[in-house]
């Protein structure tokens, strides 16, 4: 009797992302509101079902296969990071973190002029979308590989609500679209460090396994320290969510799209998980820095 139920209900929702790609509402916010509300009904309608049909609490029900040890797939994974709400960084110049010992009021002034000229580029922590970076374009080049157009895994009701605030972000901040792609990567569960919190990733395995090799020297830490030695001041800064600034060429946005219970999606900026993300931002930073490094 269960297994049939929930065989019942899989049906169900394998029909739901099927027609996943049609749009619900004319708002993409309001959209992804209904999708959500619809897939609560489903998971908890089948919550119910299973109590009636066995006698034991729901939770008993939810499926943990979905879940995914960090360590064993971080390098496949794009992370769905919780946006930092968009407001006025106040930055404190008098922070430890900004303050030099060594500098005289001169080049401490000096330095607050300069910090205070570029404040509308900072963020105080968080994540928060980056302006477009120029001197890279983020492609994807599979050598017309068959699309790979993988189901939708399962994603408990108690982290449901979640991948909804996380989605909601992305949409509202012009990081993803609804997607009509034949390509669709997976939604997965990740488990923290403590083995209790979660994190939820995109599964790029079966992408990353097919995309070309960018060829790319990426510098080597030991060589760039070893340079730092010839230099009186430098500075140690912190790009958030670096990876955001570069674009998605057509093709990429097509092949970086996943599915999961909330619909079918595709990345307008590239995500971390990507197979030669690592050098198409090591292009950047090293076509800022040209010159100095």
């Amino acid at each position: 009797m269960v297994r049939s139920c929930s065989a019942a209900m899989d049906k169900v929702l394998r029909d739901e992302i099927e027609v996943s790609d049609v749009c619900w509402a004319d708002d993409p916010e309001e959209d992804l509101h209904l999708r959500f509300v619809a897939a609560m009904t489903l998971c908890e309608d089948e919550a119910i079902t299973m109590v009636r049909a066995t006698g034991e609490e729901a939770a008993e029900f939810e499926s943990s296969a979905n879940e995914i040890d960090l360590a064993d797939y971080a390098h496949e994974l794009a992370f769905l990071p919780d946006l930092t709400d968009s407001a006025l960084t106040v930055l404190d110049y008098a922070s430890k973190n900004v303050v030099c010992t060594a500098h005289t009021e001169s080049q401490r002034a000096k330095l607050v002029e300069m910090l205070k000229k570029q404040e509308g580029i900072m963020i105080a922590s968080g994540n928060a979308l980056p302006p477009p970076a120029y001197g890279a374009i983020c492609d994807i080049d599979v050598q017309g590989h068959t699309p790979i157009k993988q189901r939708a895994r399962r994603v408990p009701l108690k982290h449901l609500k979640k991948l909804y605030e996380l989605l909601k972000g992305l949409l509202k901040a012009g990081l993803i679209a609804f997607s009509k792609s034949p390509w669709a990567s997976p939604i997965v569960i990740v488990l923290k460090k403590n083995g209790v919190d979660i994190r939820l990733c995109i599964d790029y395995k079966m992408v990353n396994a097919i995309t070309v090799l960018m060829e790319y020297a990426m510098p080597l830490v030991d060589d760039l320290l070893t340079e730092l030695e010839s230099y009186l001041w430098f500075c140690s800064l912190d790009a958030a969510s670096g990876f955001w600034a570069v674009m998605m060429t057509r093709r990429a946005r097509e092949i970086s799209a996943f599915v999961c219970a909330l619909g079918h999606f595709e990345w307008l900026r590239m995500p971390f998980g990507l197979k030669n993300a690592p050098m198409i931002y090591q292009r950047i930073i090293d076509n800022a820095l040209w010159g100095y490094v």
